[in-house]
């Protein structure tokens, strides 16, 4: 395994752009229709930035993603708290699993805080902010059941591609093996 080289390194970057852009593919094309929000796979390419690369490339995944695929795939005008919320998402995925052995403990966290922390109660401020007739309540407590299915789901997609990616040796990246 080479000595990690830094995140101005070719690799970083390549492996960054990688997954910024399948995040905005996961994000955006890949989407299960729930009640009043879609499940999409987006979050996955920021928790493996996150583990392989850490925190700073996991924000540029989680926001640039978010940017691109709103610009690529509009739904709407453009809003950049929901870029915000991703880019804090990024944040913790790479504090919480950044060069570490991949346990359910530590994904479970990652996951937990990502969504139920941050994701839920900044998302539906965002969406209060936009649509003013349901207020932050009515979005919060709208958007809660749809957690019940995304958290588990999201545990377990993370925790068995990172359990993946241990096994994978990637030149110029740390081994998820400490």
């Amino acid at each position: 395994m080479q000595k990690n080289k830094g995140t101005f390194h070719v690799e970083y970057i390549t492996f960054t752009a990688l997954l910024v852009a399948l995040q905005v593919v996961l994000g955006n094309v890949l989407q299960i229709p729930l009640m009043e929000k879609q499940y999409n796979f987006g979050f996955l390419p920021i928790a493996v930035a996150g583990a392989l690369l850490g925190a700073p490339s996991a924000m540029i995944v989680g926001g640039l993603g978010d940017f691109l695929g709103a610009h690529i795939f509009p739904q709407g005008a453009y809003f950049p708290g929901f870029t915000l919320t991703n880019v804090l998402v990024g944040l913790v995925c790479g504090l919480v699993l950044y060069r570490r052995k991949p346990s359910i403990v530590r994904v479970i966290i990652a996951v937990a805080v990502s969504l139920l922390v941050i994701n839920w109660p900044l998302n539906s401020f965002w969406l209060s902010l936009l649509y003013t007739s349901k207020g932050f309540m009515g979005w919060f407590a709208m958007r809660g059941p749809n957690y019940i299915f995304e958290v588990p789901a999201n545990i377990v997609l993370v925790f068995l591609c990172l359990k993946g990616l241990s096994k994978v040796d990637l030149p110029g990246f740390m081994a998820l093996k400490n």
